[in-house]
């Protein structure tokens, strides 16, 4: 297969919503936005009173305190003083709903009296955080509930400590019975002709959403922040068009303190695209903060540091006939490090290499203070066919200088093409996302892979294949499971699909009905309930969509 029909192949199937929608090369280069488709224990029950122990188990019932014990285990006789310093604490009552149906915060209200200095307990034996003194011997806290996967019996064990005097609860069980995973909570469509890209969640679980509104015949950059209850816009001015230029927002991240990292791209007067950078507030205000760039070339993933700066990447022409990745990285303090700054694939180091493949990046995510970018390398990877193959770029963060290994996606059978177009922290790496497609491109799947530093693959799992298939983004539950969204196509028409996998096993579509769909981003929000978004076509119209799926 030559190089420019790989290269328009694996663009027309990975990026259009619908094939009528779908971008030739040309069109993706010069990067034309228009395209895309309680119960309480009783009073009588057994209750323990003595000195702190860390046991995880609760101590033997021994009734009412007859007496108290010395920090450091000795007393001299006569003393009053140290009695009266160590009054031991009492648990009066523990108060937990009996039934939870729902994933968040379980709320666990504990009454004391004598002076309890904390209030700590464990659920199923983990170490919860540690309750808080709302005043009066009452101390609030929470049990964590990640939906589905916590169905079942818990139980809770408290403990109330003063010095090294501890009152232990008896055991308090409640039940888990949260909807099955895949089961959809709310769905909420954007303004007509619009679209969204990219989502993610808020500490508080809610969910910003980036993409376009449709305003005189052009696209313009939006954004919008949903209640993670019910979907509905949060913010008084519901979406914010972000600039009056025609272009979307195409990735999204948000800092430690809540402000907003928008990556995006606009034409111009003269009719150049052209990335913008920019940090937003908590209520998607523009904070006049910006990353200087050029026009010539795209911007289509983000990420913040730990710091609240941020790095972006993107592609765009490298000057000596090929594409490269480009990388742009501004610090917390607003101070641009490099803009622009190109990335190309030279397999093994040989500099006969250089500038013989086109490279691309669609995402990118920090692990360990190393920025990993998700994307995809066109030339002669085996030395004789041109082929589209996903790559998995590791950069220094602070520089983007290139680091080692740089992943290639692995050939499996004749299925000898892809890309990777998302990626996501994981507790053993890092996971990507994209497609894998035969060696002429008529048939493709989903793919999903996990890799650690070294570069070894722990995890991969192809999924079925069809004429059109591809994954778009990917994110990863508190348990490690994997979830990505997607499109396939199936009986003709494309469908958006979120996919549960690792230890997760559902699947979600985007569309029950007859409407073509597309999945563009995923998200999960502090209680692993997914944030899926993309588009919805229904009677010739096109819509944002954004929904809520249980797990």
């Amino acid at each position: 297969m030559n190089r420019a029909r790989a290269l328009s192949l694996c663009m027309l199937f990975a990026f259009g919503a619908c094939a009528d929608h779908a971008p030739s090369w040309a069109d993706f280069l010069a990067n034309d936005m228009t395209h895309g488709t309680g119960t309480s224990s009783e009073g009588g029950a057994a209750e323990t009173t003595g000195p702190a122990s860390t046991s995880d188990e609760p101590s033997p019932a021994t009734g009412d305190y007859e007496g108290t014990t010395d920090a450091t285990g000795t007393s001299e006789a006569g003393s009053t003083a140290g009695n009266a310093e160590f009054v031991p604490p009492r648990i009066l009552d523990v108060d937990v709903p009996a039934k939870v149906h729902l994933a968040g915060p379980v709320p666990v209200t504990v009454t004391t009296e004598g002076g309890a200095s904390l209030v700590r307990a464990t659920l199923d034996g983990a170490e919860l955080e540690p309750f808080t003194d709302q005043g009066g011997g009452v101390w609030t806290g929470a049990a964590p509930c990640y939906g589905a996967v916590d169905n079942g019996a818990h139980v809770l064990e408290v403990t109330a400590t003063r010095g090294p005097l501890a009152h232990v609860w008896p055991p308090v069980m409640f039940e888990v019975a949260a909807p099955a995973p895949g089961d959809l909570a709310w769905g909420r469509l954007g303004p007509s002709g619009s679209i969204s890209r990219r989502i993610v969640a808020t500490p508080e679980g809610d969910a910003i959403e980036v993409g376009a509104v449709l305003i005189d015949g052009a696209l313009r950059p939006s954004i919008r922040k949903r209640r993670g209850e019910d979907g509905a816009e949060i913010w008084a001015e519901g979406t914010i068009v972000l600039d009056s230029r025609e272009g979307a927002v195409d990735a999204v991240a948000l800092t430690p303190s809540g402000e907003i990292w928008v990556a995006m791209n606009v034409r111009q007067a003269d009719k150049k695209w052209r990335p913008r950078i920019v940090l937003l507030d908590a209520e998607g205000q523009e904070t006049g903060v910006e990353m200087p760039t050029d026009a010539g070339s795209t911007v289509r993933g983000i990420a913040s540091d730990d710091a609240g700066g941020c790095i972006a990447v993107g592609f765009g022409a490298s000057g000596y006939g090929d594409t490269d990745i480009k990388v742009w990285r501004m610090t917390a303090e607003g101070v641009a490090v490099v803009s622009a700054k190109g990335w190309d694939h030279v397999p093994n180091g040989n500099e006969l290499f250089k500038h013989s493949f086109d490279d691309l990046a669609f995402d990118v995510v920090i692990k360990d203070g190393v920025a990993w970018v998700a994307g995809a390398s066109v030339g002669e990877h085996n030395g004789i066919w041109t082929e589209s193959r996903g790559v998995l770029v590791p950069l220094d963060l602070e520089t983007g200088a290139r680091l080692d290994p740089v992943i290639v996606q692995e050939v499996s059978g004749g299925w000898r093409q892809g890309m990777y177009l998302g990626a996501a922290a994981h507790p053993d790496g890092v996971v990507v996302v994209g497609y894998g497609a035969t060696g002429d491109g008529t048939s493709q799947r989903i793919e999903l892979a996990l890799y650690d530093a070294s570069g070894a693959r722990l995890w991969w799992v192809p999924e079925a294949a069809a004429d059109v298939a591809y994954g778009t983004g990917v994110a990863v539950s508190a348990h490690g499971g994997v979830i990505a969204g997607g499109v396939v196509k199936v009986g003709g028409l494309l469908r958006g699909v979120v996919l549960g996998r690792k230890g997760l096993v559902y699947e979600h579509k985007f569309s029950s009905g007859p409407e073509a769909s597309a999945v563009y981003g995923v998200a999960v929000d502090p209680w692993d309930q997914v944030f899926p978004v993309g588009e919805l076509t229904t009677a010739g119209v096109q819509y944002a969509r954004a929904a809520l799926v249980r797990q």
